[in-house]
């Protein structure tokens, strides 16, 4: 990635990413897309367009038919770093200036070993996600570890347990939504368009309050430390979760289990709603 954008504004940097970002993954970007992401007039979008085209002439063309732009076959990249991991950071967050830096002393982070995961596969499932379209997998599992393992998927959303990212799709072979680990996937292409309903992917849209409360376990003392560390109220903490994300929630937190089956101090939360939990996981 090269960097050509030292004399550019700022705010004009941000546009211009965005627009390499929309060309790239999703394969095509109209003025429209930055009128509507910045609240930019038309004309201010016709001139980032053509400031992009001077900047990489190569990486973009117009296809006048369908009015929109979409990216050459030797596009280069001058602003998006192609990764799944940059991917992801600019979808979970929003263009907007750092105004802290994450390199200091002061700030450590745990690593966390990143899964690999094909470039070439994640931009086929974005494009079949915002074009509705039946992807062909060859997905490996532990239960079908060789290739060849040809799955018809309708994806329709991404979900990560904070470790690994998987996609959300209707699987054609079970017909029932369920969950593709990205990084199993060893090729995926585009087939032909999909007629299912996103939205009636129950556990996706549907949500449940998780309610968690220190290990009875621990002595009063422990538990208000427990009751400061997560700001509970009442010896008690909710928030909604997906029901889609359930499982890969009580297995981070380690509240997959009844408080009885564990000590406090190696458990030092639970999950008070947990049959209620349970019962929603098997819908």
């Amino acid at each position: 990635m090269e960097d050509q954008s030292v004399t550019i504004p700022w705010s004009t940097q941000k546009r211009l990413q965005f627009l390499e970002f929309k060309l790239y993954w999703e394969g095509r970007v109209n003025r429209g897309d930055l009128t509507a992401e910045f609240g930019i007039s038309i004309p201010q979008a016709s001139v980032d367009f053509t400031k992009y085209q001077e900047m990489a002439p190569q990486n973009i063309t117009y296809n006048s038919s369908a009015k929109y732009y979409v990216p050459t076959d030797t596009f280069a990249p001058i602003f998006i770093e192609l990764s799944a991991n940059a991917y992801f950071s600019t979808i979970l967050c929003p263009p907007v200036e750092n105004i802290a830096t994450c390199g200091s002393d002061y700030v450590g982070v745990a690593p966390n070993p990143s899964r690999v995961i094909d470039l070439d596969v994640l931009r086929t499932l974005v494009q079949a996600i915002k074009n509705k379209k039946i992807v062909s997998l060859d997905y490996r599992s532990f239960n079908n570890s060789k290739p060849g393992n040809t799955r018809l998927i309708s994806p329709h959303a991404f979900g990560t347990d904070g470790s690994r990212w998987h996609v959300r799709a209707y699987c054609h072979e079970s017909n029932i939504f369920k969950d593709f680990v990205l990084g199993r996937i060893a090729s995926a292409s585009t087939a032909s368009e999909s007629d299912v309903d996103a939205n009636s992917d129950y556990k996706w849209f549907n949500y449940i309050d998780v309610i968690i409360g220190p290990n009875p376990k621990l002595n009063e003392a422990q538990k208000n430390i427990v009751v400061m560390d997560y700001g509970m109220t009442d010896f008690e903490l909710k928030f909604k979760c997906r029901i889609a994300l359930l499982y890969y929630l009580v297995k981070k937190l380690g509240i997959d289990r009844k408080e009885s089956d564990r000590a406090g101090e190696e458990q030092q939360i639970v999950a008070i709603n947990l049959d209620e939990i349970n019962a929603a996981m098997r819908q």
